[in-house]
């Protein structure tokens, strides 16, 4: 794993050690960021269920404004600081489970731009990460949610206030871009 371009283009990563994560590959990361086409140097960003930090230092290599990065996963946090080394940017690595993060972030009154939701298969973490990204107001008008889910259907009951910009499937995994239209 690497970082695709931006001031750190080329920079190895580290996986996260064991099976608690899945890393997403290189050529879907790729994949996703050029469907993104956003500019990044305004944007705060979510990298939940982060793993080995790769979407949200991708953001910074970019030159996103701030990327925080949670995840539950004692060895996650440990690849993520070690990914982040003698980098001099704005980040926050924050090991934690995500609805506490989420509480956490609604109580500073925090609002996202961009939000990577990537959490384990066959688990409701996806659905219940973006009921409570709407329901506690942590998104500002058009967000954009990058959703990495196993099955087509995960994603049919999103409240009316997400749209589907664009989807995509790479192997076993399906791709969802949301919009926040609240």
């Amino acid at each position: 794993m690497q970082i695709i371009t931006g001031k750190y283009r080329a920079r190895k990563l580290d996986a996260v050690r064991g099976d608690t994560t899945r890393p997403t590959l290189a050529r879907v990361k790729e994949s996703i960021f050029n469907l993104l086409s956003v500019g990044y140097s305004n944007l705060i960003v979510l990298d939940l269920f982060a793993g080995s930090g790769a979407y949200g230092i991708e953001c910074i290599s970019r030159g996103a404004k701030k990327v925080i990065f949670v995840d539950r996963e004692k060895e996650a946090v440990r690849t993520i600081t070690n990914n982040t080394r003698n980098m001099n940017d704005d980040f926050e690595i924050i090991h934690s489970d995500y609805e506490k993060a989420l509480n956490n972030f609604a109580e500073k009154k925090l609002k996202f731009d961009l939000v990577f939701l990537d959490p384990p298969y066959k688990s409701s973490y996806l659905q219940k990460s973006l009921e409570l990204l709407h329901l506690l107001k942590l998104l500002k008008k058009g967000a954009i949610i990058v959703c990495e889910h196993e099955f087509e259907n995960d994603l049919q009951s999103l409240p009316n206030c997400y749209i589907i910009e664009k989807s995509r499937k790479y192997g076993i995994a399906y791709v969802d871009i949301i919009v926040f239209n609240g």
